[in-house]
């Protein structure tokens, strides 16, 4: 694979890049610095945007349960979970209704009536579902998991993309919360 070195702007216009051994090549020639500047700026917008892209479209390697918990929560303030230590970050674990099939109907219910999400993947007690902004089209995978065993199910939401997700993950989880009431109390 050749490799250049960027050298620099030459005052006429146009970059000249270097490889070892060879004459220095001129690329952009005859354009003006800022003209070149423009097309840089531009080719770093698309590769940024082509890597947000790729990054929204695939399912996290970290979604899942791994002996009885989701994975840590990163760094970035834009995610929950009811198995965290973070108070500002930490959400509770709703209360199972009775048994495990009207526990799993209350959340499958309550997802359809949140709408703008899709069920991934239901394993058992585990069910993953990846909610879409409307706006931007971002994904959100959101992680339900049925402890039959403390009687609660865990609640983890993490946006794909960015850094903060501006609290939409935690009002996510409120309105899930009021509805999962409604619907385990129901018994539907």
């Amino acid at each position: 694979m050749t490799c250049f070195k960027f050298s620099r702007i030459q005052p006429q216009g146009g970059l000249v890049f270097v490889q070892a051994g060879y004459p220095e090549t001129v690329m952009f020639k005859g354009l003006s610095k800022m003209a070149v500047i423009a097309i840089l700026l531009v080719a770093l917008v698309v590769g940024v945007t082509a890597k947000l892209i790729r990054q929204n479209s695939r399912v996290p390697d970290y979604v899942g349960v791994h002996d009885g918990q989701f994975a840590a929560l990163p760094n970035s303030p834009n995610a929950v979970s009811s198995q965290t230590e973070d108070a500002t970050r930490r959400v509770e674990p709703l209360p199972m209704p009775s048994s495990f099939e009207i526990t799993q109907a209350a959340l499958t219910n309550t997802l359809q009536e949140m709408g703008r999400n899709r069920i991934i993947k239901v394993d058992g007690p585990y069910l993953h579902a990846v909610f879409t902004s409307s706006g931007m089209g971002y994904n959100d995978d959101v992680e339900l998991w049925i402890d039959e065993e403390a009687g609660l199910v865990h609640y983890r939401s993490q946006s794909r993309v960015g850094y903060s997700d501006m609290g939409a993950n935690k009002a996510r989880y409120e309105r899930f919360s009021s509805l999962y009431s409604i619907f385990a109390d129901s018994g539907n």
